[in-house]
């Protein structure tokens, strides 16, 4: 294993490689950008859930590939100096994990675990300087917009649904946990539909 420096925690290495380590991984990060502006419009921001859509496999598997990448690129350089002098490539590739996790999520009509992943990925980066990362940043933001305001739709009607199943109204209650479900699609509610379904004459 390289040595490592005391001061800092960042590996010995040559100066002309790290330069085409970083190069290579910089190219690596526009071609999948490249390949999930194209699968979302050219990074549109989203209002409505019917726009959402799931990376197509190819993009899928390239994030996938380029997180791979990033965990090596860590390791080759170090993490001080991966922070210190690439802070703007590492966000972007986490950004675009981010993108292919929440939109397949919400394909997957499960927007509670993309709202959460949206909201990790707020809470751990600001606002990107990069002009090139700006459109992936709105992108992101506008798909936890729209979680947050279909949740908070989603919750009047299940104050509803709660209050119409306590006083045994449960065909009423159904039609309300199907709203739910249509606004905001979730595995609970979808269970719950489920039992009541079940219960149904």
């Amino acid at each position: 294993m390289p040595p490592t420096s005391a001061a800092d925690g960042s590996r010995k290495i040559d100066q002309n490689l790290k330069r085409q380590i970083i190069a290579s991984f910089r190219k690596q990060i526009d071609f999948v950008l490249g390949q999930v502006r194209d699968a979302t419009g050219n990074l549109r921001e989203v209002d409505q859930l019917q726009h959402v859509r799931s990376l197509p496999a190819p993009a899928s598997a390239h994030v996938t590939l380029l997180a791979n990448e990033a965990r090596i690129f860590r390791a080759k350089l170090g993490y001080d100096v991966t922070y210190y002098e690439c802070l703007t490539e590492i966000q972007a590739v986490d950004a675009l994990t981010v993108v292919d996790e929440a939109t397949r999520d919400i394909a997957a009509k499960d927007m509670p675990s993309a709202r959460k992943t949206l909201a990790t990925f707020r809470s751990r980066y600001s606002e990107p300087t990069a002009e090139s990362q700006k459109p992936l940043w709105r992108y992101l933001i506008s798909l936890f917009s729209l979680c947050e305001r279909l949740k908070t739709e989603a919750e009047g009607h299940l104050q509803r649904a709660l209050s119409l199943q306590s006083v045994g109204k449960k065909a009423d209650a159904l039609g309300e946990y199907r709203e739910i479900y249509k606004i905001y699609p979730n595995p609970v509610t979808a269970e719950k539909i489920r039992q009541l379904e079940s219960q149904s004459p």
